[in-house]
């Protein structure tokens, strides 16, 4: 007797329903597993003969044939052993009905029958949402990372015996209750008080986080760079609950508990961290540190220390908001929306231009530098230099995070406003060709940005960074016209190396 449930696996971040078919049929007593199975999908056979038998189900002396559909695609993990077990008992018809039809299983099996969770979970139930499915049934311990779910009715198992008493009627199962994902919860930063001095800084990081801008800050070691990249991070607004779920899917494809509540992911990789590990791929495919950024910020301190792989590797996701992995001759796409903020010293010693410190010469800071290449540069919205802080700056007070917060929030909430029908969200993620519909400026100003343009011998590129900075600070000013002052302010937030040293 045939039988066929519907499963899934993971496939970079992406959930790939997967068919599980079983053939009971007279001949030769056999039991086979086809279908392109990783080691650890073929060792099931062992884990769901155990669990059968858990349920006092012992397998008849028949020909057991299992495929798992589409054949030409890897199937790796552990949650086909609920869905094997399950079309193993319908084809033995120990359970009768459609209960299974148009549902989704997935579970690993412990050999006395209990269903573990599994990794990959949410992106699966996603993709079985989107094709239409009813009802999952997976496992307990997985409620967690799917409560903001809504659309699809999901009944989390215990063991399998629950299972088949379900399906008898004999019992109930319980379902997820849908909800926000988690409360409002700001992670733990340092506040912009306590970084002394830095105006001009800190100025430019609130409109770089308003409207989602990279951000490049260069200066002497000791100058509070990283510091004020962290105290950054406890002014960017929570994500909505869309973002929400893109985030979660990722780091359940990734294994990865989510812990920074309803706020942006943070990543800091090391400036050690290999390129496979920080733009992603491997042996068995996964999201690097690019894509587990997605939706929020890519902390790199030490940029010119990173290698010049990652470096470059960076470029496409800052432009485009996904990162390609090649791999057996098909492409896949990693979501990567990232905001980036870096830090980097601007020499080897990390203390010009301070010379009675600095022990680099003229060369050695030229090619220090040089390992940020001009393509990589001029991905970046704002390059600022910082100097060290002076002993006047101790007395002055500085703005609480929280007044600064708010100024953010509102700068994001016109844009969302204005872009409530694009597939964008945010003034750094206008495209190319709607550049001149949405950035309105009056003719002096036209002709002051002509003049800046001409001046700071500005790429094309660079020239729209400018631009679009300059649009976030009318935002934040509740202004819809670009006038001559922020165009000024946004020039002046964007500083290549050789106009600093020359």
């Amino acid at each position: 007797m045939y039988y066929q449930v519907t499963s899934g696996t993971v496939l970079g971040v992406e959930g790939i329903l997967v068919r599980v078919e079983a053939d009971a049929s007279n001949g030769m007593p056999y039991f086979t597993m086809v279908g392109y199975l990783s080691s650890e999908v073929k060792e099931a056979k062992e884990r769901v003969i155990s669990a059968l038998r858990a349920v006092s189900f012992t397998l008849p002396p028949k020909r057991i044939t299992i495929n798992l559909s589409p054949a030409d695609l890897r199937k790796a993990g552990s949650s086909f052993d609920f869905p094997i077990a399950l079309a193993i008992l319908g084809s033995f018809q120990v359970f009768h009905g459609d209960e299974l039809k148009n549902a989704f299983l997935a579970g690993e099996l412990s050999l006395e029958g209990r269903i573990r969770p599994v990794k990959g979970l949410l992106p699966m139930i996603l993709e079985a949402k989107r094709r239409g499915m009813k009802r999952c049934y997976v496992p307990r311990e997985n409620e967690k990372e799917l409560v903001g779910v809504q659309g699809i009715d999901i009944y989390l198992v215990s063991t399998l015996a629950e299972m088949l008493n379900y399906l008898s009627g004999r019992c109930s199962l319980p379902k997820v209750v849908t909800k926000t994902f988690y409360e409002d919860r700001r992670p733990n930063y340092p506040d912009f008080s306590e970084v002394k001095g830095q105006y001009q800084i800190k100025r430019a990081l609130e409109i770089a986080a308003a409207g989602r801008h990279n951000v490049l800050m260069i200066g002497p070691a000791g100058c509070g760079k990283s510091m004020l990249a962290r105290c950054l991070l406890g002014v960017i607004p929570p994500l909505d609950q869309d973002e929400l779920q893109e985030v979660y899917a990722i780091y359940s494809a990734r294994g990865i508990a989510y812990d920074n509540g309803n706020y942006p992911p943070v990543r800091n990789p090391h400036h050690t961290v290999s390129p496979s590990a920080f733009l992603g791929g491997g042996v068995h495919l996964h999201a690097g540190e690019i894509t587990l950024a997605h939706r929020g910020i890519l902390l790199l301190d030490e940029l010119a220390e990173f290698k010049r792989s990652c470096l470059e590797g960076l470029r496409e996701p800052m432009e485009n908001q996904n990162i390609a992995i090649s791999r057996s001759g098909r492409q896949f796409l990693f979501p990567s929306d990232i905001m980036v903020v870096a830090t980097a010293n601007p020499c080897p010693c990390g203390h010009y231009p301070d010379r009675s410190r600095c022990t680099c010469t003229p060369l050695e800071r030229k090619r220090y530098l040089r390992k940020l290449s001009r393509p990589l540069m001029e991905r970046f919205d704002m390059i600022l230099w910082a100097s060290n802080v002076d002993f006047s700056d101790f007395e002055r007070k500085s703005e609480h995070s929280d007044v600064i917060a708010s100024r953010i929030l509102y700068g994001r909430k016109r844009q969302k406003e204005r872009y409530c029908q694009e597939k964008f969200h945010y003034n750094s993620r206008i495209p190319t060709e709607r550049m001149e519909e949405i950035c309105q400026m009056d003719e002096e100003t036209k002709q002051f940005v002509s003049r800046i343009f001409h001046e700071k011998e500005l790429s094309m590129r660079e020239f729209h960074h400018m631009l679009k900075v300059a649009l976030t600070i009318a935002d934040l000013e509740g202004t819809d016209e670009i006038g001559i002052g922020h165009i000024a302010e946004a020039a002046n937030y964007y500083v290549r190396r050789e106009e600093e040293e020359g």
